[in-house]
């Protein structure tokens, strides 16, 4: 009898299709963070930085910092503290981590499926047609991968995937609120959820206002709902006020995150030079923090912060626009608002099956028919055009969108009237197109991402270098870099950056005179930089300067005592 029954659960379309894709998941999650497990971003060094904190030396004031929210690095801290990560080891071991936020927000997305099913006119499929209810299902999980696996991806060190899965998770709470009276288990269970993914990443909070005020709406009785949502929001900003309060103490000033007046300052108003904020552009107020230009052909820059960090640019980049207030000017804005729908227009490009199938349903199914569905689902594609639009007025990339992009395709599509046999037939024709034409982008993603795979840590090859030529824990550095990738290297040498040269004018410092070159390593010298790094650098005999090349990376370094050989070689 058991054997039967186990028989039973496998042939039944909806089991396998969870099988088949959460098998499918798994191995493209693993895959992609194994290909990048030597990548890291600037921002990835600063939480690794923050995660600091939770190690028996760290201190836990680090957790709160005014760009980056506390949670992800928290779940870092812990993760590297449990298993006692070593510092040549760490970037690779957080990007396995990164496969357990898939797999959460992979959870919390099933958790969405579900309540939709549950919840939605197709819950009578699973009796009636139960594989056109693997259908949508299939749609769901492809549109899902597409979102993890090549717009959040895995490939970088990120709270995106961590907050998407409590974006899944509230939807998907929300969903089962609809249509039944309103209950404080469910609003207690929304206050906590929106309040861990403000702690996740800060748009969360905004986006929980919204969906707190559109629970009010599919209740069955609003009024008693009302004190109910005053109790979640309550829950909520006690939650998060693990975070804003502290970080309120520390700047100032009451704020419940810089994230937004930063991004703002940077992005619309034009602050300049990027990442060494000279001139504030539209926005109000001066630089109470500035880093100090040193050099002019090529410009490059120092800085320093009491506290010793990788980079202190990038660990709490709000510091050094601290005094400046934004300010609204129509032409800049608009400027962005372009800018942003161009960056949105190649994801919409992926999705593009999506609006095809959308209008061939009003064509098959009927204008009145297709626009119920519609209106059945609009919290779900509310909530998706909303999180767009939250971002589209400042800064867009792909892993900010990914989820609500997702969203916004399941309310599209969730719930078209497709019960009878003609129609089904047509449907699951349609579906395997669907998902077709999803999966296609993930599977060129991680062929690409293939051929570029690095098999040797060169990172930490140079850190071990650089410890052998007199480089150690604790000294200062300097950098000469094109790019804003390649920090993984001090990171693991837990050495602190202190000045550079503007990364968008490195190149010009490999052509500048020697007597320059020889003027701004002095600078750098007198800024407390013990060595100069460079990647990939292009040193020419005449220059005066002596550069060693670090093992067979595309690192080098420069020492004021000499040591090395100036050589042609270019990398």
């Amino acid at each position: 009898m058991r054997a039967e029954t186990s028989k039973s659960r496998f042939s039944n379309p909806e089991t396998l299709v969870r099988i088949i894709f959460w098998s499918i998941g798994l191995a493209f999650a693993s895959f992609q963070a194994w290909v990048f497990r030597y990548e890291v971003t600037a921002d990835s060094i600063s939480y690794l930085d923050i995660s600091d904190a939770v190690l028996p030396t760290g201190n836990w004031h680090r957790l709160i910092n005014g760009i980056w929210s506390p949670l992800y690095p928290f779940f870092v801290g812990v993760f590297r503290r449990v298993f006692n990560v070593s510092p040549s080891h760490e970037i690779s071991a957080v990007h396995l981590l990164n496969v357990a936020f898939f797999i959460f927000a992979f959870i919390c997305f099933e958790y969405l499926l579900v309540s939709l099913v549950e919840t939605a006119s197709v819950a009578a499929l699973r009796e009636k047609a139960p594989s056109l209810l693997a259908m949508y299902l299939s749609i769901g999980y492809a549109l899902f991968f597409w979102s993890a696996i090549t717009q959040i991806t895995l490939g970088y060190l990120r709270p995106d995937m961590l907050m998407s899965g409590f974006v899944y998770l509230s939807i998907g709470l929300l969903c089962r609120m609809r249509g039944n009276p309103a209950s404080w288990k469910r609003y207690a269970a929304l206050g906590f959820i929106l309040g861990a993914g403000y702690l996740a990443k800060a748009p969360v909070l905004p986006l929980g206002v919204l969906i707190l005020a559109m629970s009010l709406f599919l209740v069955t009785d609003w009024r008693p709902a009302l004190k109910m949502v005053a109790g979640a929001a309550g829950v909520m900003l006690l939650i998060g006020s693990l975070y804003f309060v502290p970080l309120s103490l520390q700047v100032g000033h009451f704020t419940l995150g810089e994230s937004g007046p930063f991004n703002y300052a940077m992005h619309v108003d034009g602050v300049t030079p990027t990442w060494y904020f000279q001139n504030p552009g539209y926005a109000r107020g001066r630089f109470l923090h500035s880093p100090e230009k040193i050099f002019s052909n090529p410009p490059a820059y120092a800085f320093a912060v009491p506290d010793q960090v990788t980079h202190p640019l990038r660990f709490d980049p709000s510091y050094w626009t601290e005094g400046l207030r934004p300010h609204f000017v129509v032409g800049p804005q608009i400027k962005t608002f372009k800018r942003n729908l161009s960056v949105l227009k190649d994801s919409f490009y992926d999705l593009r099956i999506v609006a095809v199938v959308f209008v061939l349903a009003m064509v098959y199914i009927g204008w009145k028919q297709t626009l119920t569905a519609l209106e059945e689902m609009w919290p779900i594609w509310m909530i998706g055009i909303a999180g767009c639009a939250m971002y589209l007025f400042v800064s867009v990339e792909p892993r900010y969108m990914g989820a609500f992009l997702v969203l916004m395709c399941l309310g599209l599509l969730f719930d078209l009237p497709l019960q009878s046999q003609r129609a089904g037939k047509v449907a699951l024709l349609v579906a395997a197109i669907v998902v077709v034409v999803l999966l296609r982008p993930i599977v060129s993603e991680i062929h690409s991402s293939y051929k570029e795979n690095v098999e040797v840590n060169e990172d930490a090859q140079a850190a071990q270098a650089l410890l052998r030529y007199g480089v150690k824990r604790g000294d200062q550095v300097a950098r000469i870099s094109p790019l804003v990738t390649d920090l993984g290297v001090e990171r693991i040498l837990r050495v602190e950056v202190v000045a550079e040269v503007d990364h968008g004018h490195a190149s010009e410092f490999w052509t500048a005179t020697p007597d320059a070159q020889r003027d701004l390593l002095r600078d750098f010298i007198a800024q407390g930089a013990k060595a100069v790094i460079a990647t990939s650098p292009k040193p020419t005999p005449s220059a005066g300067s002596q550069w060693t090349e670090l093992g067979t990376t595309p690192y080098w370094v420069w020492r004021p005592s000499g040591g090395g050989v100036l050589t042609t070689q270019n990398r």
